[in-house]
């Protein structure tokens, strides 16, 4: 599980990284070349410059986030004043020049994507103490240097914090002696500067996005959403976007964005959606015809959804069926969202019938009867020559929660709290003994003392509630005079999403950690 407990930025750092989609670059500062000479011009004097090469800049690879961190840090500790759209273009050459192909940002793409609760990745006990103690090995794993770039990387920690030593139990070993002598080449040897997966990246045309799209995605705790979207590209090669989304109870999502395309790959875009802004990380597939990600919003990232965008283009094909599954003996309205979708009989599969179908080239919407004694399984959806599926069951044999394992902070003053989503997901065992999962399923949700030890101390009245959507609502933060020794609010619960089916009760279990409030919200976790 990932857990923050210290970092290096301030919370700035996010307005710093935002700043770099609000206010894009002007057209001249938008060319690699001003980009180079921004960073001749205000980097240079302690950077020494020669043939082209900048000391220390140019044996570094970063993603967007990373390089806006780093600019941060100049302005923070030696004063490097630069306005928006200096910074902007100076982050966006770097990120072009000197950034990660997508197969390197892969594994750490959670925490691009600010997603919470979600599981670190593991690069063996020691870097794991060494490093992940501070921050997520995520952040170790979204950059590359060689040897003398990491041992550097090691000297400048120290230098910055000396204390570092003896923070987060580092007095356990002897932190120093092991940052200095052998673990610079582990890291160099786990991400090296100079890889393949970069030089064939570099020469990967950048693919122009523009052209309509349609979109799927889904809020978790809340609804599925899709419809359309059109993107264009500015001289400057910024870009657009216009939304026209539904959700499933039809209710409009329609909205705008503007984005920067780092790398080749990497979206970052500011939109304002139903009326309240959010924050786009996504990531572009290699023949520029996909888009996917998380979008969140600005002031709580816990709080987002999912989002794939693909192309309006060649031959039809079925996105997403949604809902995902229909009870035997039941009547549900199912919209089946793709391309191409205008003609071509639609299709359910056995004991399945269609009725009031309603179409246009990307969505088919349809009543759907399922038979008392349909057989339960997955039935194949077809619309023309576009395929998908359906789940049919009878009853529900099995409800898990996600997160498994999930944290949330207390709030209070200057710092608000941060919530914690969970998502009940429904399962039927096939006659096989197989589980079929049926996607999510709403549930009644409550939280109890994950032991006696949190019985005993009353965790579950001090720490905040759960809503009816699975989300946890934490507490404010302490002193608190009513708990023992005068306690913060923190609290140690089960989660617990309940289903009624049919007269049977079947429940699913999660666990939930309400800890102390986190001041540092940096851009990579």
């Amino acid at each position: 599980m990932s857990i923050r407990v210290g970092t290096c930025f301030t919370s700035m750092a996010g307005a710093l990284v935002m700043g770099l989609v609000l206010a894009p670059a002007s057209r001249a500062e938008g060319t690699p070349a001003a980009g180079e000479e921004l960073v001749r011009s205000h980097c240079s004097g302690c950077h020494r410059e020669q043939s082209g090469s900048f000391e220390r800049i140019s044996a570094i690879r970063k993603t967007p986030e990373g390089w806006a961190m780093t600019l941060f840090r100049m302005r923070q500790v030696h004063g490097v004043v630069l306005d928006d759209a200096g910074r902007s273009a100076i982050v966006r050459y770097l990120a072009d020049t000197q950034g990660l192909a997508p197969s390197e940002s892969a594994a750490g793409r959670f925490a691009l994507e600010q997603r919470p609760n979600a599981q670190d990745i593991d690069l063996g006990p020691e870097i794991g103490v060494m490093c992940g103690r501070c921050h997520t090995l995520a952040r170790v794993a979204l950059q590359r240097r060689d040897e003398g770039e990491w041992r550097k990387l090691a000297h400048t920690h120290v230098g910055q914090w000396p204390s570092l030593e003896y923070q987060q139990s580092g007095r356990d070993r002897r932190w120093w002696d092991i940052a200095s002598g052998a673990q610079p080449a582990k890291l160099a040897a786990l991400f090296p500067y100079s890889t393949t997966a970069w030089s064939d990246w570099k020469k990967h045309p950048a693919a122009d996005l523009s052209g309509d799209w349609v979109i799927v995605g889904r809020v978790p705790g809340g609804r599925d959403f899709f419809g359309t979207g059109r993107i264009a590209r500015n001289s400057q090669g910024e870009y657009t976007a216009l939304y026209r989304l539904t959700d499933a109870d039809g209710a409009e999502l329609s909205g705008q964005s503007k984005a920067i395309v780092y790398t080749g790959y990497e979206w970052r875009g500011n939109a304002d959606v139903a009326e309240r802004s959010r924050r786009e990380v996504y990531q572009v597939s290699d023949d520029g015809n996909r888009i996917e990600g998380r979008w969140f919003y600005e002031d709580h990232a816990e709080d987002g959804g999912e989002w794939s965008a693909v192309r309006d283009t060649g031959p039809s094909r079925v996105l997403a069926v949604l809902p995902q599954s229909i009870r035997a003996g039941t009547t549900a309205g199912v919209n089946v969202v793709g391309i191409g979708l205008e003609t071509g009989e639609a299709k359910f599969g056995d004991g399945v019938s269609a009725g009031e179908i309603r179409r246009d080239a990307h969505v088919v919407h349809a009543q759907l009867r399922v038979a008392a004694d349909a057989l339960p399984g997955l039935r194949a959806v077809q619309v023309g020559g576009a395929g998908g599926h359906l789940a049919v069951y009878r009853q529900i044999d099995q409800v898990t929660v996600e997160p498994s394992y999930g944290i949330a902070r207390l709030g209070g003053g200057r710092v608000e709290a941060v919530s914690a989503q969970f998502v009940a997901l429904a399962f039927t065992r096939l006659p096989d003994g197989q589980l079929l999962p049926l996607g999510p399923i709403d549930a009644a949700w409550s939280s109890t003392p994950f032991d006696a030890e949190a019985a005993r101390t009353e965790d579950q009245k001090y720490s905040g509630y759960i809503d009816r959507r699975g989300r946890f609502l934490p507490g404010a933060a302490g002193p608190n005079p009513a708990r023992e020794f005068t306690g913060d609010n923190v609290g140690n619960l089960s989660v617990v999403a309940q289903v009624e089916d049919g007269g049977r009760e079947v429940a699913g279990h999660g666990h939930l950690i309400v800890t102390v409030q986190r001041w540092i919200t940096p851009p990579i976790y």
